[in-house]
């Protein structure tokens, strides 16, 4: 009787066992889809056999591991309970799994927190889910659920097995997942972008390294391991390095027109005309980047003059801008008008922190009204300056973002273009057109906002004591490359990374500047030359003066959520979230050229100069 029990304990072991196994095959096939954009194993079969038997190792055994719990469970009495209880959690377990494929391939990131808050609390800023979307991800839910349900059927109907049989899978399932990490830890040690691609590509991985243990052992030698250590979180900014001393200057108004989103290349007659001839008189840098491609970093290298990568401790200390804490000790009036909230991304927290009881957002059911009441908020406000008094202010427009615009006739320029945006639509082989205009059309109805803003400019203040730019965020990017990049966040490849910037300032005229500039200029360039701030430029940038810039600049610095870029003239040179370098050419694919940049000790630098 005793021995009866045994081997029941034993095949109720067996469903938990096996029906790992099955679930584990699913988050193998859905791991092409990770593969299939992945841009370092270049159709290599051994990299993309070591990408899938990582992903079966580690996510089957993670699964086990969890199945265990529900094992123990089931052992009180609860066999169907536990076995149900276990099913519903792999499946959301997979679910996720799913669901970060899909944003992997569009973004080449993973879901986090952040995006889930934007996405579901973010009013379309992020994605606008459509009854449409929303039915197909129901779908693809309920499916998900339904295939580990059959795993855990297909366990309980022909997996009923011994207690010998039950350990050998286990011991071989180890075995696997050892071997694994074993390869990564070599690979990591070797500087191999095919095995350490692992890390990047697949969700909620953390892989083994013992780079000291393999030196003692000699299969490696201390040369050959080469990595980046970045900045930890849990610094403290100290920036500026100190005080700004800051009286004199030009004393100019400036104001910050700048639209979400706005690729480089849309500031024509026919998209917009109103920014278009704006630019005839006004300083058109036509090679300028962003300090990021997402607006986190983007707005943040703006205001601070800083890289993106001091984000984080940023946002925990509450450091400020370096521009807005002079604007302040030059008491100048401030205002803040944007389209989307400030406090998604924590602009208010950041490089408006010190800014007491900032506009946090505009209210409407769409970008479309809230960027008309942040333009209504400015236009009143601009109008209750005092006459003597200086002003700046940031108007940001959103609905580019979402590529919505009023679709009525007169706003519906661009055919044919996409009715209704559905990203799960998005592939390789889906024809950007029809999505490229409805952009456009968005991009022709900003333009006429800001048409509508620099008339009300020239109505009310006097434009030769006012600097007045026009610029974006980031770009966005709609397959430019062939390599199923859509939106923004990435790529560093000119289609996201590079921005209008265009900038009427009295007395600079009219002139096309062609070399490179990035947003991480604008500070190091207002600071002196309108506030009259007498620190020098280290103190509080690491950027340079947009009108007098080095004429041996090697990189422009560029961040996102989990990169830091440096872009060459044809290099794009990467530091991943583990410190490793990979080298791209100008078109996101692998450069030859893999030498180490000679400016690596600069950048290094100017990562923790901000920091104490």
């Amino acid at each position: 009787m005793q021995m009866s029990k045994e081997n029941q304990n034993w095949n109720n072991f067996s469903f938990f066992l096996f029906s790992s196994l099955l679930i584990g095959i699913l988050f193998c096939l859905v791991t092409y889809q990770f593969i299939s954009v992945s841009s370092f194993s270049e159709g290599s079969t051994w990299a993309d056999a070591y990408l899938y038997a990582f992903s079966y190792f580690n996510y089957t055994l993670f699964i086990l591991i969890g199945g265990l719990f529900f094992y123990i469970f089931s052992l009180l009495g609860l066999k169907r309970t536990s076995k149900i209880l276990f099913l519903v959690v792999a499946g959301a377990f997979f679910t996720y799994f799913v669901a970060d494929s899909f944003v992997f391939k569009q973004f080449r990131m993973h879901l986090n927190f952040a995006m889930l808050e934007m996405a579901l609390l973010g009013r379309g800023q992020f994605v606008e889910f459509t009854f449409e979307m929303l039915v197909q991800v129901l779908i693809y839910i309920l499916l998900c659920f339904l295939t580990v349900f059959c795993c855990g059927y297909i366990a309980s109907k022909f997996f009923k097995t011994t207690a010998k049989v039950n350990a050998s899978v286990v011991a071989t399932l180890i075995l696997g997942f050892i071997s694994c990490q074993l390869i990564y830890g070599i690979g990591f040690a070797k500087q191999n972008p095919e095995i350490t691609q692992v890390r990047q590509v697949l969700p909620l991985i953390r892989p083994l390294r013992f780079n000291k243990l393999l030196v003692k052992l000699g299969i490696v030698t201390p040369e050959e391991i080469y990595s980046v250590s970045l900045p930890g979180k849990k610094a403290k900014m100290n920036y500026p390095l100190s005080e700004l001393n800051c009286k004199g200057g030009s004393g100019y108004n400036i104001v910050f027109l700048f639209v979400d989103a706005l690729r480089y290349d849309m500031v024509t007659k026919e998209i917009m005309p109103n920014v278009h001839e704006f630019s005839k008189n006004s300083v058109v840098f036509k090679n300028h980047y962003s300090g990021g491609i997402n607006t986190r970093h983007g707005i943040f290298t703006l205001f601070t003059g800083i890289p993106g990568n001091y984000w984080d401790t940023s946002l925990q200390t509450k450091s400020g801008s370096a521009l807005i804490k002079a604007l302040q000790a030059r008491d100048y009036e401030i205002g803040i008008f944007t389209g989307a909230p400030i406090t998604m991304p924590e602009f208010n927290q950041t490089v408006f922190a010190t800014i007491a009881d900032p506009r946090l957002e505009s209210q409407g059911k769409d970008s479309i009204e809230r960027d008309e009441n942040a333009i209504k908020d400015f236009e009143a406000w601009l109008t209750s300056i005092p006459k003597n008094k200086k002003f700046f202010s940031f108007v940001f427009l959103d609905n580019v973002h979402a590529a919505v615009f009023p679709e009525d006739k007169e706003n519906t320029v661009f055919k044919p273009y996409w009715k209704t945006v559905n990203q799960l639509e998005l592939n390789n082989d889906f024809d950007p057109l029809p999505y490229l205009n409805r952009y456009k059309n968005s991009v022709h109805y900003a333009d006429k906002q800001l048409g509508r803003i620099l008339k009300n400019l020239r109505d009310h203040i006097d434009l030769l004591k006012t600097i007045i730019v026009i610029s974006s965020d980031h770009g966005e990017e709609f397959n430019d490359n062939k390599q199923n990049y859509w939106g923004h966040n990435g790529n560093f490849t000119k289609y996201q990374a590079q921005v209008p910037f265009i900038v009427k300032w009295p007395g600079k005229g009219n002139v096309e500047i062609e070399y490179a500039t990035s947003m991480l200029d604008v500070v190091p360039t207002i600071l002196p030359e309108v506030l009259g701030c007498s620190n020098p430029v280290s103190d509080y940038s690491v950027g340079e003066n947009l009108f007098s810039p080095s004429k041996d600049r090697e990189y422009r610095y560029v961040s996102n959520y989990s990169k830091d870029a440096f872009i060459e003239k044809d290099r794009i040179v990467l530091i991943n979230e583990v410190g490793l370098l990979n080298y791209l050419d100008e078109n996101n694919r692998p450069s030859s050229n893999k030498e180490i940049p000679s400016y690596l000790k600069k950048v290094l630098e100017e990562t923790s100069r901000f920091l104490k």
